[in-house]
């Protein structure tokens, strides 16, 4: 996973670099596109790789059978016509005159996020339908990392696939899954960072997340999360080398922010208006989320010294940074956190006893709640994206979808 994210940040830089040199044409992205797919296939062929999962685990298999549901679910939405708001105003227009121009450049107007870090956006240069294909595909590889995650700290693939459909039946992953937008790449980024960090593979994590601040501004947050799980369990020296790192992967765009308007970090502190809503209910965000997150919090507390210690830090120190973060995205600026609720969730669950029937009892009521959340989420998901169906089978014209 590691190399795939670089593979994405290479790519990606290396079409800023074309946009720097004025030379963001299609012959020339075709043959750097060309060249990058036949190295990283080349290095994904010589690698050795095995599958051994349990396909004699009938409730394994029932969970895998959730997650694919809702990915055929997703993958309509997706192929469906653009009606993100975000998407419509500039993650798919800033890239597409980038490219008409041959070259990136602050717009400014109605489009001052062009000065924004655009690690994701570049990629959509591509045009719409691969840009909400790409972005399914970053909440795929987000899921793929929460299942890698929770397997680590359980060592059951069980609990890693329970840990998977948590996270990628919340309807936010889902609403996120059809769109051009940028949280899904943000968030593979940072599971993928904190998974690394776990693995003591300090300075990839940072590299990791130096391309989730490359992403989004906001994702500075993280760096601070992270930052501190490094401090308190490695010290300042490697505090230090670590955000050092991160900062200098993600800094060319930053350092197109400051030349073009003399702020690193525009359009904050250049008198954008931030809204911050300190009373809230996560059960009743804009961008909903998967209840099971509060349900699990009395459970969470008789199981609590049996949770790792850097899971439990990791969820508290998250979510104060989102609690301190402008609430503009409601629940969808959670979503880089869910992965590890996610895992934080399967593990609260593993650890109740078995010994004891009340608690046995938990246990099962708590999994067959997680079931029902993900039949759930795909009934929704599957009526929401049912409007897509005609048009992708070519029977109505793309205006009969907005008329009233």
């Amino acid at each position: 996973m590691f190399t795939l994210a670089v593979f994405i940040g290479i790519y990606s830089y290396v079409l800023m670099g074309l946009g720097w040199l004025g030379a963001l044409n299609w012959p020339v992205i075709w043959t750097v596109t060309i060249g990058l797919l036949v190295v990283g296939l080349w290095f994904i062929v010589s690698r050795k790789r095995s599958f051994d999962f349990a396909q004699d685990d009938r409730f394994a298999w029932c969970l895998m059978t959730l997650l694919i549901m809702q990915t055929i679910v997703n993958l309509v939405g997706a192929l469906g016509p653009e009606r993100g708001f975000d998407a419509l105003w500039y993650h798919l227009p800033i890239p597409k005159i980038w490219l008409e121009a041959h070259r990136i450049f602050f717009i400014g107007g109605n489009l001052y996020y062009s000065a924004m870090p655009k690690l994701i956006d570049m990629l959509y240069v591509w045009g719409e339908t691969p840009a909400k294909l790409m972005h399914l595909v970053f909440g795929l590889l987000a899921t793929a990392v929460t299942y890698k995650l929770a397997l680590r700290f359980t060592q059951s693939k069980l609990w890693g696939l329970l840990a998977a459909v948590i996270f990628y039946s919340n309807l936010v992953v889902g609403w996120q899954s059809i769109t051009a937008y940028i949280d899904l790449g943000r968030t593979f980024f940072e599971v993928l960072a904190f998974y690394l960090l776990v693995s003591k593979k300090i300075y990839r994590s940072a590299i990791v997340l130096g391309l989730a601040m490359a992403t989004k501004t906001i994702a500075i947050g993280s760096l601070g999360v992270l930052g501190m799980l490094v401090m308190l369990g490695m010290g300042w020296r490697k505090t230090v080398k670590f955000v050092g790192l991160a900062i200098l992967v993600a800094s060319p765009w930053y350092i197109f922010a400051w030349v073009s308007t003399g702020n690193p970090v525009y359009p904050i502190f250049s008198g954008y208006k931030l809204e911050w809503e300190w009373g809230f209910n996560l059960l009743r965000l804009s961008d909903p989320i998967n209840p099971i997150y509060v349900m699990i919090l009395p459970v969470a507390w008789i199981v609590r010294k049996k949770i790792p210690v850097v899971v439990t830090a990791y969820c508290l120190l998250a979510f104060m940074v989102w609690y301190v973060t402008p609430r503009t995205g409601g629940g969808r600026f959670l979503l880089p956190y869910l992965p590890v609720w996610s895992v934080a969730v399967a593990i609260v669950i593993k650890r109740l006893r078995d010994e004891e029937k009340s608690i046995s009892s938990i246990k099962r009521f708590l999994v067959g709640i997680v079931i029902i959340l993900a039949l759930i989420s795909i009934g929704y998901r599957a009526v929401a994206n049912a409007k897509y169906v005609p048009v992708i089978l070519g029977e109505y014209q793309l205006k009969s979808l907005y008329k009233p």
